[in-house]
């Protein structure tokens, strides 16, 4: 606790062994600072603003990109960027949330905290907010062919149309009123950003809600020197709010003005088309209607309801009042001082009557937009607006109560919903949203669409049914008792693998909280409320002791008659004639527009463009000019203690005192696995841990074994190949190590738990039974809508496809047979004719189960976490390894090893452009394959990080120019690939010429380097590679990694020094130019993939023939019919 004069008062702490929390308050702003202390090797910085949007232009989400655009005292723009690289920090980022944004920043010593967080505050509270900066960031209408542009217009068209943004959309809008922030989409909606938005409103909105006592910072690790932070806070304040109150009047005065200042807008937009429905809610009747459409139904196009803002005359007394929809007005306004109980679970709820009253058995069918086949699948949301956010010990309790009813394969909905003859969804999934007014969300996903109603009516029979039946009482008491146990070693889990998120979201509700809900004048509230989002172990234990009956009453009180207007139940579905009414839409727009605008006004539209990326370059290129004082990197890092043990070649243990817990892995070479079992792998791995289990006298059915796994286990998984990349690889590139089987179990680090894990391992290698042709069906069709659903989204599709042709010249590969295509065309056969099938699948799963048998002379028991256990009772595992290694000591049949050729994806031509009917963005992959040079890693690293980081040559060429959102340049040394990416596009030609001319322009020398922004890009790739190692669950990844790609933490930690001591050498870069940049550019040396709407793909194909002289551009209009069918 610091002691000292400051403007920062104390106001309470929360500790627990592993960390604590000190919160302060200024009592000049209100602002409010968490210091989150943790013995970790980093600092996270969060600074957590209030942002409640009042329309769907995305003010909050627009400034959020702005702010990082230049501030009063550093009016370059980048320039914040550019300093926190060269003080050992990531980078910057953040994130717009309905009712708050947050910047991030992550470093290695407080020196740089130190550094930059006046910089930071800087850039919050005073952002230039520019017209040249708006127009390339946020949007703009090109003159050349009149479409909508800029990179926040870019992120939103990637993602409007997705079917799960349009489901939680349509949940939010349906349970909340028009005056409440929950109403609107904070990122912005198309139509709305193109018709309604100003530079203007986005200024306004700005002296609204970036007021400091709008502000949390939020500061979490090791080594912060608090007194030192409370200081450059005492001046940041001095020095810019010394004029508060005129500022929050002006920013008043402003807010009425703003009304009468917007857009025309155009009632051009039909999404999403709602139609309200009758469907039961009796649970004595469940509907067995079949076509939905014969009943009545209301259209309603939500786009031409008005949204009246509200606003009030007289004096502004702060940053909170009513005008801009406060969600005070939504909130309930109980006694907040008296936490829930079972015995209130029955007390009045206040209802919110600014929502029209709606009947309980209604609900509203939505439509995503999908080109017209037979394959497409709808989904059911079920949405209750709850009580308040600081009933944190009914939400846990309802938490653990939806877990056991929804999360498991023993659960009792996935019996009525999953289980064949009951196959209605792919999964169930339910979500929490932190508003005051805590949201739930219940979702059926991979539904077809005329099981939709059945699936909304038949979930409220069920709930009525456990309540109702005694017999399944004494299951769901004994699987609740246990996700209560599981549930607090999660949490343990959570603070000690990922605290920086765990703990920063904490901080950010707690203070969001604070401002959305109504103050009942307790001298304590901060306190009592910081302790309630800090104490889930303590409300989990409480759960031991509630009767079922407590339960029961959880489930009619919030699930089945909680007040219809605080309820809302989607049916989300697919609409060919939506897909097609929008495509008619955009282009009768863009026609209109260029006929409205004329040849003058665009080229002015254009002009004004040119001047503003201009003028965006020339104050990038000037944060070099700013001189700032240069820091060293501390070398002794405070890594977490990992000690590695090992005594011979089949076993590593990786000892960490302080951990709770031990994940163990085991690693199975797959040699020469015959391809007609290839394709048949991904079933198999899916079906591990799901199967009945018989093992010498042990006999398991699938739902014993399962309660056994849940019980026991904390998490587990199944794969080939690796499942997380190294700084080394390419989160790009897919399929690492394909020939390697892997499972992993994670437990509570205990005897018992340590015989019962190494016994799990025994049964799922040696007793999987593949018998029950009834569970694998379950999986094919559970896995086969998950595959439609995947493949709905174009950066999927796109990132699939790459990677299959990238292994396509490699005829040993697994990923031939394991790709997402071939495998999504294995289960659609399955599934129509599971007859046909069942003898070949069942065999073909018995064959790869004895293959792995015989593998196992070569297994590989990786164990990370508190090893004193294990060393002690190490028998146990020499005698599970002496088992497998005994198990290999099998004769297979020469029928079984023979080699059958299998598909694959054919190489193509060096270019190709693929469709999605669906897709907005474009997206462009261009690579070339060729041996990497371990002794390049170092320069090539940085290398890559200097082009692509912001307003590095490669992000000033796409983001800068507002081509597109995302861009980076990378390689992976395990497949020898090179490629630079251009992510969500809303103008593809532009972003991928502008991103080779500087790719040319650098093999040409026609582009310097910056030495200094080198340095940033040396000291950016030393705090990603400390990133590695920054928590226990981090670093034991790399360690589980290091079997298969040999870079061991201590090899990480040499080559965070060895990166350090690297100096610039320009004649080193001009060597990895022309080593690895220059093939790139090379069309006959290297590939290019391209993204892009169907209907864009020959004057995408013509383009690329025209402008960039490829010859051979190969046209596939959509590559997963091509592919699939």
């Amino acid at each position: 606790m610091a002691r000292m004069q400051s403007n920062f008062n104390f106001i309470s702490s929360y500790c627990e062994p592993t960390f604590n929390v000190d919160k302060y308050q200024s009592n000049k702003t209100g602002m409010k600072l968490y210091h989150i202390n943790l013995p970790l090797p980093l600092i996270k910085l969060e600074i957590c603003v209030q942002t409640k949007p009042y329309d769907d232009t995305g003010c909050a989400h627009t400034l959020e990109h702005l702010i990082f655009m230049g501030s009063r005292q550093y009016p370059q723009q980048g320039y914040l960027d550019y300093i926190s690289a060269q003080y050992y920090s990531l980078g910057t980022n953040a994130t717009t949330y309905r009712d708050m944004t947050t910047y991030e920043l992550t470093t290695v010593n407080h020196q740089s905290l130190s550094t930059l967080l006046p910089i930071y505050l800087d850039h919050i509270f005073n952002p230039l907010l520019t017209n040249d900066c708006y127009l390339t960031e946020v949007h703009h209408i090109s003159g050349e062919t009149g479409d909508d542009a800029g990179v926040v217009y870019s992120e939103i068209q990637s993602s409007e149309n997705q079917p799960d943004e349009i489901l939680l959309y349509s949940v939010l809008r349906d349970l909340w009123s028009d005056k409440s922030p929950y109403y609107y989409e904070s990122g912005g909606r198309l139509e709305s950003i193109r018709n309604e938005l100003t530079l203007d409103k986005i200024k306004l909105f700005h002296q609204k809600f970036y007021t400091p006592n709008n502000v949390a910072i939020v500061l979490c690790g090791g080594g912060i020197n608090i007194n030192e932070i409370l200081t450059i806070l005492n001046k940041f304040e001095e020095e810019n709010f010394c004029q508060l109150e005129n500022h929050h009047r002006m920013s008043f005065d402003y807010s009425l003005n703003e009304n009468l200042r917007k857009k025309i807008k155009f009632d051009n937009d039909k999404f999403p088309f709602i139609k309200i429905k009758r469907a039961s809610f009796d649970e004595n009747s469940i509907s067995s209607e079949k076509n939905p459409d014969t009943n009545p139904s209301i259209s309603i196009d939500t786009t031409k309801l008005s949204v009246q803002l509200t606003t009030t005359t007289g004096n502004a007394t702060d940053g909170n009042d009513s005008s801009f929809c406060d969600s005070e007005l939504m909130v309930s306004h109980e006694d907040l001082s008296v936490p829930s109980s079972p015995t209130t679970l029955w007390s009045t709820i206040e209802i919110d009557n600014s929502i029209n009253q709606r009947h309980m058995n209604e609900y509203k069918e939505i439509f995503y937009p999908v080109e017209d086949n037979d394959e497409n699948l709808g989904q059911v949301a079920f949405g209750y607006r709850l009580e308040s956010i600081y009933e944190m010990e009914m939400y846990t309790a309802l938490d653990v109560l939806l877990t056991t009813l929804f999360d498991e394969d023993i659960s009792i909905f996935y019996k009525e919903f999953m289980e064949i003859p009951n196959t209605l969804c792919s999964s169930i999934d339910h979500d929490w949203f932190n508003y005051p007014e805590r949201v739930l969300t219940v979702v059926f996903e991979g539904v077809e669409v005329e099981n939709l109603t059945i699936v909304a009516d038949k979930y409220s029979s069920v709930l009525y049914s456990i309540i109702d039946s005694q017999t399944t009482n004494d299951q769901l008491y004994t699987q609740l008792q246990r996700n209560i146990k599981k549930k607090i070693d999660l949490h343990l889990n959570e603070i000690e693998n990922e605290p920086y998120g765990f703990l920063t979201d904490l901080c950010c509700l707690d203070h969001i909280s604070e401002l959305s809900v109504t103050k009942i004048g307790n001298e304590n509230d901060d306190e009592q409320h910081l302790h309630t989002f800090l104490q889930n172990k303590k409300y989990l234990k409480s759960l031991f002791e509630r009767p079922i009956t407590y339960w029961h009453e959880l489930i009619k009180k919030y699930l089945l008659e909680w007040p219809s207007t605080k309820r809302t139940v989607i049916l989300l579905k697919p609409s060919n004639d939506l897909l097609i009414e929008q495509q008619e839409q955009d282009e009768q727009r863009i026609s209109e527009r260029l006929e409205s605008l004329g040849s003058d006004e665009l080229q002015r539209l254009k002009t004004e463009l040119d001047q503003a990326r201009s003028n965006n370059k020339q104050s990038t290129s000037n944060c070099a000019t700013i001189s700032h004082p240069s820091i060293t990197f501390n070398t002794q890092l405070h890594l977490l203690p990992i000690e590695y043990h090992s005594n011979e070649n089949s076993i590593d243990l990786f000892h960490s005192p302080t951990s709770h817990f031990i994940k163990y892995i085991i690693h199975i070479p797959l040699k020469d696995l015959p391809q007609d079992l290839q394709l048949y792998f991904p079933l198999f791995t899916n079906l591990l841990f799901h199967t009945p289990i018989q093992y010498e006298n042990i006999h398991f059915d699938k739902y014993h074994f399962c309660e056994l796994i849940s019980r026991d286990i904390l998490d587990y998984n199944v794969s080939n190949g690796q499942s997380s990349s190294s700084p080394v690889q390419s989160s790009y590139v897919h399929g690492h190590y394909l020939d390697t089987f892997i499972i992993s179990l994670q437990s509570f680090n205990s005897i018992d738990m340590y015989k019962n894990t190494i016994d799990y391992f025994r049964h799922v290698l040696f007793g999987s039974v593949f018998d029950d042709y009834k569970i694998i069906l379950e999986e094919c069709e559970k896995q086969l809508k998950n595959f439609i659903e995947t493949l709905q989204d174009g950066q999927t599709i796109h990132r699939a496809y790459f990677n299959s042709l990238i292994h396509s010249i490699n005829t040993n590969s697994y990923y031939h047979q394991m790709n997402i295509f071939l495998q999504k065309n294995l289960l659609e056969k399955i599934c129509k004719h599971p007859d046909k099938y069942q003898h070949e699948i069942i065999s073909k799963l018995k064959r790869i189960q004895m293959f792995i048998w015989k593998n196992l002379s070569d297994i590989h028991l990786t164990i990370c976490g508190n090893v004193d256990l294990i060393k002690d009772n190490r028998q146990i595992i020499e005698q599970f390894m002496k088992e497998s290694k005994a198990k290999s000591n099998i004769t297979i049949e020469d029928s079984i090893t023979k080699d059958i050729k299998g598909k694959h994806i054919p190489t193509v031509s060096s270019a190709a452009v693929i469709g999605s009917p669906h897709e907005e963005s474009g997206y462009v992959i261009r690579w070339t394959r060729l041996s990497i040079s371990q002794q390049d890693f170092i320069p090539l690293m940085i290398f890559c990080n200097y082009l692509d980081m912001e307003n590095g040559p490669l992000w000033i060429a796409c983001r800068t120019n507002g081509y597109a959102y995302g861009v980076s340049f990378d390689f992976d040394f395990e497949s020898n690939i090179i490629l630079v990416s251009i992510n969500q596009c809303s103008q593809l030609k532009l972003a991928y010429s502008s991103a080779m001319e500087t790719l040319t322009n650098l093999v040409e020398h026609k582009i310097s380097f910056d030495s200094q922004r080198i340095l940033a890009a040396r000291n950016l790739t030393i705090c990603m590679f400390t990133e590695h190692l920054a928590t226990l669950g981090r670093a034991a990844s790399v360690c589980i990694r290091s079997y298969l790609n040999t870079y061991s933490i201590e090899k990480y930690q040499d080559l965070i020094h060895d990166i350090n001591r690297y100096n610039y050498n320009e004649t080193v870069f001009f060597e990895i130019i022309d080593k690895y940049l220059l093939p790139l550019i090379d069309n006959t040396r290297s590939s290019t993939l391209v993204l892009v709407n169907t209907n864009k793909m020959k004057e995408t194909q013509a383009y690329l023939q025209k402008q960039h002289d490829m010859k051979s551009v190969t046209v596939i209009k959509d590559v997963v019919k091509s592919l699939c069918r």
